[in-house]
């Protein structure tokens, strides 16, 4: 009785299995179900890893759903076992499109575009990689460029002119009532003119403004505060130079308020 041969599958039938694999993956890709149709690719590629049909199949499958770093893998399979094949060039330039390679990604669609002119698809791949390098580029330079001036800043530059005859110096806004006043009281008051601009800031608190008697003691030595500092101020008003500023330790005690 002749011995039966152990069943061995052919070149031609894992390459019908394969076949069948991906066109019912490809279905399942036209419904947009993209997870059964990367269910059959893996089949087919378990049978055959270097399938290329399989291989671009995937790849456009893995882009689908947005893994580009293994779309790419599988295009570069594919380019490794045919460096010619415009479906497998195609699939690495989007692939580095959406990894955000652009200047990679140009140098491929360029590469196809060289191959087959005729196909739009390269043609419009070169356009969007060009304007994203484009964008990239411009939103560098607008990073490291000085911010535009604002509309104020652009109409005082405007009105205030460089030359004035033969003076080179521009022209200056005058100052006020109250600018000449702050003015002063940091001549005569010294640092003690910044504790009187915080003490009367703080008078003006809508939680010190309300009679409550949380704040009743903070209100009363404020104002007791304010009032010394002007009192200070007056008496060097009258004394002149008006940059000699006093020290609060020479001035007499009943001038001071208890808290100081």
């Amino acid at each position: 009785m002749p011995r039966k041969k152990p069943k061995v599958d052919s070149i031609e039938e894992i390459e019908t299995s394969i076949k069948l694999l991906c066109d019912q993956s490809n279905n399942h890709m036209k419904v947009r179900a993209y997870d059964k149709a990367l269910f059959g690719y893996n089949q087919a590629l378990e049978l055959n890893s270097t399938d290329i049909n399989a291989l671009i199949s995937r790849s456009k499958c893995y882009l689908l759903l947005g893994e580009s770093a293994k779309a790419l893998q599988d295009a570069e399979t594919a380019l490794a076992e045919d460096k010619n094949n415009i479906r497998a060039i195609y699939q690495k330039a989007e692939s580095l499109y959406y990894l955000g390679q652009f200047e990679q990604s140009l140098m491929f669609f360029h590469r196809g575009l060289r191959a087959r002119p005729e196909l739009a698809s390269f043609r419009l791949g070169v356009q969007k990689t060009q304007e994203a390098i484009e964008n990239t580029i411009g939103a560098k330079t607008k990073a490291t460029a000085a911010p535009p001036k604002s509309s104020r800043n652009r109409k005082s530059d405007e009105e205030t002119p460089k030359f004035q005859g033969a003076s080179t110096q521009p022209t200056l806004r005058k100052p006020t009532k109250a600018d000449l006043e702050r003015r002063n009281a940091r001549k005569l008051l010294g640092e003690l003119c910044v504790d009187k601009e915080y003490l009367e800031k703080l008078l003006l608190h809508p939680d010190l403004v309300r009679a409550d008697t949380n704040t009743e003691n903070i209100s009363t030595f404020a104002k007791e505060a304010v009032a010394f500092l002007n009192k200070r101020q007056e008496f060097w008003r009258q004394q002149r130079p008006c940059t000699a500023l006093p020290n609060h330790k020479n001035l007499p005690n009943d001038a001071l308020p208890k808290w100081f």
